[in-house]
């Protein structure tokens, strides 16, 4: 059986000078731990370059660890 628990989501903004608009998430990964943190040190590597606003490493919904600002939990 597969573990599907872990997940990696960036934070990409429609338009970079509206710094008001929060980020929309955007799942990029979800799998085994493994494949999750190397899929979370690349993303989190480009993310400064490619003007993501977080880049967030969870584990069945936990925040594991996170680059960046993330929307506030609700």
């Amino acid at each position: 059986m597969a573990d599907n628990s872990w997940t990696v989501q960036i934070g990409e903004i429609d338009d970079p000078g509206n710094t008001g608009v929060p980020p929309v998430p955007t799942e990029v990964y979800q799998g085994d731990e493994e494949g999750a943190r190397a899929e979370y040190a690349e993303w989190s590597g480009e993310a400064r370059d490619k003007g993501y606003r977080y880049v967030m490493l969870r584990h069945t919904g936990a925040v594991v660890e996170c680059w960046g600002t993330p929307p506030a939990a609700g």
